[in-house]
């Protein structure tokens, strides 16, 4: 670890990064979602089905702005609880959320691991992909909170998960290199790192 870098600014950097990232790509969902949610309504012969995704075009329109504030607000509690060491702020067990970041943790795989690696060290202890605050599964687990505290059910979920991996999940793979690459200069190591340094001194 580099010590002349504060770690916790250079954190809050970081999260501060990807948080303005993600709401910019949430303008994107945003400005996709109709057209998304009419493609899935007249992909349906069930009249029940479409008329939901009409209801829910006009609901997440109405809803926007609190969509969005909810989930960062979200977003910056899980970092907060992180970074003080609280297991509470864990993202893990929910199932809808592990779905929907499963295959951005899969294609980023190799990033995400590095990244992970580069806040363990700026922390001063271990942490996972599933723990890190910017990472996928927080993100989904954040926007899906936001949604049901303003009482989406799970099956309006369910329809714009779809599009929330589409706009905005699979979109996150240049912040992660560009927060990986910014820790790297900051002096903060991966476990390969690490373990290189401690053979050179030995």
């Amino acid at each position: 670890m580099n010590s002349q870098i504060d770690p916790r600014q250079a954190l809050s950097d970081v999260h501060r990064r990807v948080t303005g990232e993600l709401l910019h790509l949430m303008d994107g969902l945003y400005s996709n979602i109709e057209d998304g949610l009419f493609e899935l309504a007249y992909r349906t012969d069930h009249e029940a089905q479409q008329r939901r995704c009409f209801d829910l075009m006009r609901e997440m329109r109405f809803q926007r702005s609190r969509v969005v504030q909810n989930f960062a607000r979200r977003l910056q509690s899980g970092f907060d609880g992180w970074l003080r060491g609280d297991a509470s702020a864990g993202a893990a067990g929910d199932a809808l959320a592990e779905r929907m970041a499963r295959k951005c943790t899969s294609h980023f795989g190799g990033v995400l691991q590095a990244l992970t690696e580069r806040c363990s060290d700026a922390v001063g202890r271990e942490t996972s992909r599933t723990e890190l605050p910017i990472g996928p599964l927080h993100v989904a687990c954040s926007f899906i909170a936001s949604m049901k505290a303003l009482r989406f059910d799970d099956h309006a979920i369910e329809i714009v998960e779809d599009l929330f991996n589409r706009f905005v999940l699979e979109r996150l793979g240049p912040v992660y290199g560009e927060c990986n690459l910014k820790l790297e200069q900051a002096g903060f190591c991966t476990a390969d790192e690490l373990a290189q340094m401690a053979r050179v001194r030995a």
